[in-house]
This record gives C-alpha cells, sequence and structure tokens, in this order.
C-alpha cells in the first residue's frame, strides 16, 4: 500500500512540474510593472503626481533561470517642478518550487539617469543601482502569472546615498517551448 501511495505521489510531482513548465529552458518572460501615485503634501496646493513603467524581457537558459533586461522609465510632477528617469538593467532571476505558486530570487543593476526641472533650473542625475530581493509568482494558467517583488534599491554614482525598499506587483506572460 505504501508503494502505491508513493508512486501516485510521485506521479502528481510530475504531472504538477510538465503542467507548469513555464519556466524551462528556452521560454521567453514578457511583462513588467506600472504604477501610478498620486500623494498628498501637507501645506501643498500641489500633489505629487508619478507615473512609473517598467517592462522586462527576459529567457530561461537553463530550467528556473532567466535573465534578461528591464527599462525603467518614470515621470513626476508638482507643481513646476518636474523629475524624468530613464534606466535600463540587466537582471538574474532564480524561480523555486513546482506547480502554480512560485518563489523567485530577482537581482539586477543598471544605469539610470533621471533630470529634475524646477521651472527654470535643470539639473541632471546619473548613476547605476542595484536591485535585489525575493518574489512569487502566482500563475494564473500555464501562460500568464501576477507577480509580487519586496525589492532593496541601492544608487551608486550621483545615486550614491540613495537607497530603498518596496513592494511592486506586475504581470508577466510565458511563452515558449515547454507547452
Amino acid at each position: 500500500m505504501k508503494s502505491k501511495n508513493f508512486v501516485l505521489t510521485i506521479t502528481m510531482l510530475l504531472c504538477a512540474t510538465f503542467t507548469f513548465a513555464q519556466t524551462g529552458a528556452g521560454n521567453l518572460m514578457l511583462g513588467g510593472t506600472a504604477g501610478f501615485d498620486v500623494e498628498m503634501i501637507d501645506g501643498s496646493d500641489d500633489n505629487l503626481v508619478t507615473i512609473e513603467l517598467n517592462p522586462m524581457l527576459g529567457f530561461f537558459i537553463i530550467d528556473n533561470l532567466a535573465v534578461g533586461a528591464t527599462l525603467q522609465v518614470s515621470s513626476a510632477k508638482q507643481g513646476d517642478h518636474k523629475n524624468t528617469g530613464f534606466g535600463i538593467a540587466p537582471f538574474g532571476r532564480y524561480y523555486i518550487g513546482p506547480g502554480g505558486i512560485k518563489l523567485f530570487v530577482h537581482a539586477q543593476f543598471g544605469y539610470a539617469s533621471f533630470k529634475f526641472d524646477d521651472g527654470g533650473f535643470e539639473l541632471e542625475s546619473k548613476g547605476s543601482q542595484l536591485t535585489i530581493g525575493p518574489g512569487l509568482a502566482f500563475f494564473l494558467n500555464d501562460h500568464v502569472a501576477i507577480e509580487a517583488l519586496l525589492a532593496y534599491d541601492k544608487g551608486f554614482g550621483d545615486l550614491d546615498g540613495s537607497s530603498n525598499i518596496g513592494l511592486g506587483i506586475g504581470v508577466q506572460a510565458y511563452l515558449g517551448g515547454n507547452e
């Protein structure tokens, strides 16, 4: 009886692994995050409005290990103060676990440039940024996942001294060979 349970358990695990083979070697991931934020500033009639877009493209070089790049585009405005940013960052991401929910570890290091306009006074800032953190991918089906990433960002160069911890939510499409 124990051998039947063992065989049944192994069969179920293999089926779950092959059913959710989105992170198999040769597959692509395409998606990213988008954000919109309105911050009310005490003592000011002007709210801080921020929009961010972070598309990403990755390729699974081996099972569960993706490498790729993400673009970072942002715009913020408060009254006459404007801030725009652009960055590109290569990344690596390793997925853990079979089935429809996978944990992952994400790391990226890239270049960022920010331009500040204070209604006549302009300043540009450039540097590098390291982002690392754990995440969770919840697969809605064989090709689409909603992801959450708890990330720590650290700036270098002109961005030295800046650091941030944040939670990002995004959507990824997994396309390719192991369908």
